[in-house]
């Protein structure tokens, strides 16, 4: 027979380790650590390997690894409850839910130390903004109106050739690998192959393009993407792999890795996810061709087609929030701030950036 003592005891030790796990996921969100270890230590040592080790990995596979583990962890979460509910009698549920209550806030603590040991301490890395020769006295009104003029330009130019190919991601890596490079990767990023999820009705509703996920080490993309809209999104979501996770920077990264390019779906897809952040005044100053306004009205409709505002505002509000407890001052305002870094920062004769001097 059990000793019916021995219950409480291993209660009690169940939920010190429910505190200790709390304990650990604050400590791995908010420990002080050294911006040398960071840069040289996690993101360009121990998160290098674990993407050169697993992205190769889950490339291979044809479905979404992250959700087989979405799915996992949401069956076996409901079947614990049901469990231990049904073996419970009905005076004792209520201590019983409280202390599984309990136990499922430990278990999304150590998830909380799992994703900062992931990648989630990448988010201390400096930003590209002190990495680059950024000057904000750059960002000029007529500096402005002539990267206007340079982005409409592009889209004109390579309309028809946009649409004449295919993506061929072995020259949007090509043009990816210096840019990351030269911001501070030492090392050959494994790029993910892009794929859908089972969150897509979500991701419509919610108007989400994509997602790099640190579980699984891979892309998921909004599979309703325009093909002139993927380069781009997808060299966003690269960076992300690549260990640069402010959405500011991914912008910035993935943008300048479609404008370097000489293919013209990759160069399209740059200038057209740039357009929309352009002034107005240069906007309706700048003629477009009627095949790009097409192009923009086509991904306007794609948008909206399953597009819940009330969703939208919600999970906006989440990613903010989420983006801030990390050190992303700006939450998701970072999103938009590509623009004067593009302007404001000069590039070489390869079209990378010139970064600050180290003397």
């Amino acid at each position: 027979m059990r000793d019916r003592r021995q219950r409480p005891r291993r209660s009690g030790l169940a939920l010190g380790l429910d505190v200790l796990a709390v304990l650990l996921a604050f400590a791995a969100a908010k420990a002080a650590i050294s911006p040398g270890w960071i840069e040289h230590g996690y993101a360009n040592g121990v998160f290098a390997l674990m993407n050169r080790a697993f992205v190769p990995l889950t490339n291979l596979v044809p479905f979404a690894v992250g959700d087989v583990e979405l799915l996992a962890v949401v069956i076996a979460l409901i079947a614990w409850w049901i469990r231990a509910l049904r073996r419970t009698p009905r005076p004792r549920r209520l201590r019983v839910a409280a202390r599984l209550v309990a136990h499922t806030i430990g278990y999304a603590a150590l998830g909380i130390v799992l994703f900062e040991l992931l990648w989630g301490f990448n988010y201390r890395r400096t930003t590209v903004a002190t990495r680059v020769d950024f000057q904000d006295s750059r960002v000029t009104d007529a500096a402005v109106a002539a990267f206007s003029e340079r982005i409409v330009g592009i889209l004109n130019a390579n309309v028809a050739a946009a649409h004449a190919e295919t993506l061929d991601q072995t020259k949007l890596q090509a043009a990816f690998e210096p840019v990351v490079r030269r911001l501070g990767d030492d090392w050959n990023v494994a790029v993910t192959r892009p794929k859908f999820t089972i969150l897509q009705p979500y991701y419509d509703a919610a108007g989400i393009g994509g997602q790099y996920s640190p579980f699984s080490f891979e892309t998921l993309l909004n599979a309703d993407f325009l093909p002139f809209e993927v380069p781009r999104a997808l060299a966003h979501e690269w960076s992300h792999a690549g260990g640069f996770t402010d959405e500011g920077d991914a912008n910035y990264i993935g943008t300048l890795t479609c404008l370097r390019s000489n293919d013209p779906l990759i160069r399209y897809s740059g200038a057209f996810w740039t357009y929309g952040e352009l002034p107005e005044a240069q906007r309706r100053r700048l003629r477009l061709d009627p095949r790009v306004i097409a192009d923009f009205e086509a991904s306007r409709e794609r948008f909206l087609r399953h597009y819940q505002p009330h969703l939208f505002a919600i999970q906006w509000r989440f990613y903010d929030r989420f983006l801030r407890t990390n050190g992303v001052k700006g939450g998701v305002a970072s999103y938009g701030f590509f623009l004067k870094l593009l302007v404001g920062t000069p590039l070489d004769a390869e079209g990378l950036p010139v970064v600050r001097s180290s003397k």
